[in-house]
């Protein structure tokens, strides 16, 4: 199955692992878990196009279409993995803006209706317990934006699995440096913060899975390693990566505990005698880019409004960011990034989140004269944003392109998956031959 979608084949010799699938989105967790030899026996969703996605590219698996947070999860079928991938009022969704305090509108039915301020996108936190209360699954396995283990629900969340007799494994990741094998990196700057919940017996035969993360990177002393992460504040490992130069610092602790900010880690050289921070080896949004899909000469300016009939010039903060890639790259192709702080960056860079609404990376092309109008400009495209993300060219989204980006924003990264599923299988794999 994992050739058919383009991914490093699993071994086929090793026990059969079954994974279920909450919220499928554009199925990145399905392609990341199917890759690593795990079968799919399960895909929910409340979006029908994200269903019909997993239709397209699963021939045959269960896929239900429903609100997740109103299945009996007793006609859900057991499965050694649950997937799923939360978020809910409390927790803060991407981009760090606060929940939305806005009334809940109720249907016809009396089922709360998401209003235009709070789009359903996710299912929340507590529907994987639910599942596991009625499965027992050997695990759990999520991911969220970093911000999601600051939400003031998420320690008692972590109570619950302990509760549930369930150890818990924390790791910050930025999708951009993991290594899977076999798997190209992605061109992708991605803060993540990764969760797996282990079963207590299975730990206490087998271990933990090991997602500590690592990057290649070169030390300017030691050559080519493998970067290992450091943190200022080791307790507590929730945070992002942090670009700038210099360790991280130690943060003040915040009067109210609500209110805390993202703690910054960097990666060092794994030579203890030497320990100097290095930066990882990451591959450039170049390697994505469509050569035969051409832009518009910034200087028309863009549509605005689905009539497409009126131009609108672009405002002067984008002018700057042109300007800016103008001034750096002399003459080469360069993404401009819509987003507060960010500017012109480099092909040979990664580009930044990928999100599920709104156009925030744009593809530069400049002329012979190197002017801001004459530039060739465009935004990237859905199938450029998915490579992005890790998927296959072969991989099918369903619906409008609208609807298509939506999947692709809210998709786990392909190789964020594959990473989780593989760390895993090895603790999972011990324990299904123990059982035999």
């Amino acid at each position: 199955m994992a050739a058919q979608f383009g991914l490093p084949c699993a071994d086929i010799s090793a026990p059969q692992l079954t994974s279920a699938h909450f919220f499928t989105g554009g199925c990145g967790d399905l392609l990341g878990f199917t890759g690593q030899g795990f079968l799919p026996v399960y895909a929910g969703n409340h979006n029908p196009f994200a269903v019909e996605t997993a239709r397209l590219n699963w021939r045959g698996l269960f896929v239900q279409d429903d609100d997740i947070q109103n299945v009996d999860m007793r006609s859900v079928p057991s499965a050694h993995v649950v997937v799923a991938a939360p978020i809910c009022t409390e927790a803060s969704p991407a981009g760090g803006n606060a929940a939305p305090k806005d009334l809940v509108v109720l249907d016809k039915n009396n089922r709360p209706q998401p209003g235009g301020s709070w789009p359903q996108t996710r299912i929340t936190m507590w529907e994987p317990v639910r599942y596991a209360e009625v499965h027992r699954p050997l695990a759990y396995v999520g991911e969220n934006v970093p911000a999601f283990g600051n939400s003031q629900l998420f320690e008692a969340w972590l109570h619950v699995w302990r509760a549930l007799g369930y150890t818990p494994v924390i790791a910050s990741v930025n999708a951009a440096h993991l290594k899977v094998e076999r798997m190209d990196l992605l061109p992708q700057s991605r803060d993540r913060l990764s969760f797996c919940f282990v079963r207590n017996d299975v730990v206490a035969k087998c271990g933990l899975p090991d997602l500590t993360p690592t990057c290649a990177a070169m030390c300017p002393t030691c050559g080519p390693v493998e970067g290992v992460q450091y943190w200022a504040e080791p307790d507590l490992l929730v945070g992002q990566y942090r670009t700038r130069p210099g360790k991280p610092r130690k943060r003040k602790k915040p009067k109210d505990p609500t209110k805390r900010k993202l703690r910054e880690y960097c990666y060092v050289c794994p030579d203890s005698r030497c320990g100097a921070r290095v930066e990882p080896i990451t591959r450039g949004v170049g390697d994505i880019i469509d050569p035969t899909v051409r832009g518009e000469r910034f200087g028309l300016g863009y549509f605005e409004g689905k009539q497409r009939v009126k131009r609108t010039a672009y405002v002067q903060a984008t002018r700057d960011r042109v300007a800016r890639g103008l001034e750096l790259f002399n003459g080469k192709p360069f993404i401009v990034t819509l987003r507060k702080h960010c500017s012109a960056t480099s092909l040979d860079e990664p580009i930044g989140t990928v999100t599920a609404q709104g156009h925030h990376h744009y593809l530069a092309r400049p002329t012979a004269d190197l002017t801001i109008d004459s530039c060739e400009y465009r935004r990237l495209t859905n199938r450029e944003k998915a490579r992005a993300q890790g998927f296959p060219d072969s991989h099918e989204f369903a619906g409008e392109p609208n609807a298509q980006q939506l999947q692709i924003g809210n998709a786990v990264p392909v190789t964020v998956a594959a990473w989780q599923a593989a760390a895993l299988k090895k603790v999972l794999t011990a324990w299904l031959a123990l059982a035999a």
